[in-house]
């Protein structure tokens, strides 16, 4: 079988777990090597991720996976986000509304860094209060974001 097309079938199973047991994928990571793959898959959950639901959900898709007969040997590894987990969408910013955060945005030809708390989330920008204040930053102008604990 094509690798490709495994590697599609494996994304589909991660996704279907997900969908059968309610959480949502953070993240897929398969790299097929032959008769040895790994898979690295973070999940999520508006409640937040405990290690029974990361077992639950590893348990759920290796049996998926071994039914499916798509990978002879693989490795599974399946965990939460973390503490420090990126921001990438609007969603997760107004998930996070009021979490303390760190931001990179461009300013000018610069990059400048903002850690404070989020205050406000509008359509297209998002505000954070630091100790110096309080920085709207627009959501174009944002290089990368997570969460600060």
């Amino acid at each position: 079988m094509e690798a490709a097309s495994v590697k599609d079938r494996v994304i589909g199973a991660v996704e279907d777990t997900a969908d059968d047991l309610g959480y949502m994928v953070y993240d897929i990571s398969v790299l097929i090597r032959g008769e040895n793959s790994k898979l690295i898959v973070k999940i999520d959950h508006l409640r937040g991720i405990s290690h029974q639901d990361c077992e639950l959900f590893s348990v759920d898709l290796s049996r998926r996976l071994d039914g499916m007969e798509l990978l002879p040997n693989y490795s599974l590894e399946v965990s939460s986000p973390g503490l420090d987990r990126k921001i990438r969408t609007i969603e997760e910013y107004r998930r996070f509304s009021g979490a303390p955060a760190k931001i990179v945005y461009e300013e000018g030809d610069m990059r400048k860094a903002v850690r404070g708390f989020i205050v406000d989330i509008g359509d297209d920008a998002v505000t954070v209060k630091s100790e110096e204040g309080a920085v709207t930053i627009e959501f174009s102008r944002i290089v990368g974001a997570n969460l600060a604990y």
